[in-house]
């Protein structure tokens, strides 16, 4: 007995047209790009060797800039530099860090000045108010790249103990100070070396 045919004929399979989509705008295009994992890893470098000290002498930054300008190098190396000469200068008893507690805040400071009721009461400064006076040092942000994270350590553990527990702004202007004595007697060298794409400082450099 013949097969009997079927009354409902296979139909040959469709292919399935996607639905068109709305062409990209550039919003689209920036939030796509935002949600795409980056390498963030020179970004975390740059930022563990970034210093930020509040209430360094302006002065003390500045010419550590002109140094690093002459030498054709980071201002962060040649900080770096110096802070650490100050800093082995003062562990092996050659800086004498003293500080006494400040006139008119409840710290400690290594640059006491005269508090304003003394001046007043010896006559030197007058009772009406005069001009505003200019912006205080500790305002004054200093910003350096390049630094090991085992030094900032350190000037923080030293500002905090203690026989100082004073600002970090002035421990860190106190270290450049007598550094940048020691460079201007030729006691500390700060010798640029050439590398791929500019200079650095020598290590030996340091004496």
């Amino acid at each position: 007995m013949p097969p009997r045919r079927n009354p409902f004929p296979t139909l040959p399979a469709t292919e399935t047209v996607p639905t068109p989509q709305p062409p990209r705008t550039i919003y689209d295009s920036l939030r796509l790009a935002s949600q795409k994992s980056r390498d963030r890893s020179w970004e975390r470098r740059t930022y563990d060797g970034k210093a930020v000290y509040r209430g360094v002498d302006p002065h003390l930054a500045l010419r550590v800039k002109e140094i690093a300008g002459d030498l054709m190098v980071n201002p962060g190396e040649v900080a770096r530099k110096l802070l650490e000469y100050g800093l082995r200068a003062y562990a092996e008893g050659e800086l004498n860090l003293d500080p006494r507690p400040h006139p008119e805040l409840m710290h400690w400071t290594l640059y006491p000045t005269e508090s304003t009721a003394a001046r007043r009461a010896r006559g030197g400064l007058p009772a009406r108010k005069t001009k505003k006076p200019a912006q205080p040092c500790w305002k004054v942000l200093t910003t350096w790249r390049g630094f090991p994270l085992a030094l900032k350590q350190e000037i923080a553990a030293l500002a905090s103990e203690p026989a100082l527990n004073v600002p970090v702004g002035e421990l860190v202007s106190a270290l450049l100070r007598f550094s940048l004595k020691a460079h201007e007697y030729g006691l500390l060298v700060l010798e640029p070396v050439q590398k791929p794409g500019g200079f650095t400082l020598a290590e030996e450099g340091l004496s």
